[in-house]
């Protein structure tokens, strides 16, 4: 054979694919859930089919809740306010509405509040739970309506001062933060929810779940019930507690990087809207049957 017949052959016998090595099908799969929030425990709803463990994800599906809280401080905003109050449904109305889309997307946790007085008790009267009343006696009472009230603080008719507090509150830390999941099956609403400390503080701490149903409909005095049934801005349906405040999350005080845990549910009435449904959570500080105002959260 020639140099040059051997040298073809050499040339043609590189050009050739080198085979490649089956796929190794021999690792078996398991189920992995996303661990968000990295405290090791993992989210049952969000999972990946892997043979090696993803970043990011663990092998336990117990997190109630894989959302990490943060120190965002959330006010709490609501207007005192009756069906039968003509400026409630006056200037009133347009003051709280401002109040309502300003702090969109869980800035401010706010919500109408219809006690006695220049009340029909439409609305008070189909909470599952009665709340209304009892922030009406905590933070407005005998005042007259409509009132705003911000953190516990009321600011009678002056929706100006109210707004001012509330941005001034959002400019700060909380000590604590809060983080929920809210599902419903059937008839039963429950809300899962996690408190977490970034500081220390002394004294005993409540928090508290809220149900808030927006455009619920319902009479109302002046210009915004002029054509019949009003839809009503974030009308309180009721806390998920036997009680207006919540239920005890710590009596020794809050420690930093502690995450406290509570969960809450109910049967929801007939006629409340579901597509309308926002959800709230408060931490309160109790000092003998006072409760005051620390931090909000809210999915509005």
């Amino acid at each position: 054979m020639t140099v040059a017949a051997i040298s073809m052959l050499a040339t043609s016998c590189s050009d050739k694919e080198t085979p490649t090595e089956p796929e190794d099908e021999s690792c078996t799969k398991v189920m992995w859930y996303a661990d968000a929030d990295g405290d090791g425990l993992g989210d049952a709803e969000v999972t990946l089919f892997e043979c090696d463990q993803p970043e990011g994800y663990v092998s336990n599906s117990n997190d109630k809740i894989d959302a990490k809280a943060s120190n965002t401080a959330v006010p709490m905003v609501f207007k005192v306010t009756g069906e039968t109050c003509p400026p409630c449904g006056g200037w009133g109305w347009t003051a709280f509405a401002d109040l309502v889309y300003r702090y969109q997307g869980g800035k401010a946790f706010s919500w109408g509040n219809y006690g006695t007085g220049f009340s029909s008790g439409h609305f008070r009267n189909q909470e599952f739970n009665p709340t209304m009343q009892a922030m009406q006696d905590r933070f407005a009472p005998n005042s007259s309506k409509p009132n705003f009230v911000v953190n516990g603080r009321n600011y009678t008719t002056n929706s100006a001062d109210a707004q001012a507090a509330a941005d001034a509150f959002v400019l700060t830390t909380a000590p604590v933060g809060m983080v929920m999941k809210a599902t419903i099956e059937g008839d039963k609403l429950t809300i899962n929810a996690e408190a977490e400390a970034f500081e220390d503080a002394n004294g005993t701490y409540v928090m508290g779940a809220y149900l808030i149903e927006d455009k619920a409909l319902g009479p109302q005095a002046g210009t915004a019930g002029a054509n019949g049934d009003a839809e009503h801005h974030n009308v309180m349906r009721g806390s998920l507690s036997d009680n207006a405040w919540g239920d005890v999350i710590t009596e020794d005080g809050l420690s930093a990087g502690t995450k406290y845990e509570k969960s809450f549910s109910l049967d929801i009435p007939s006629g409340y809207n579901r597509d309308n449904f926002a959800y709230g959570l408060i931490v309160w500080k109790r000092i003998g049957i006072a409760h005051l105002f620390v931090n909000a959260y809210a999915t509005q």
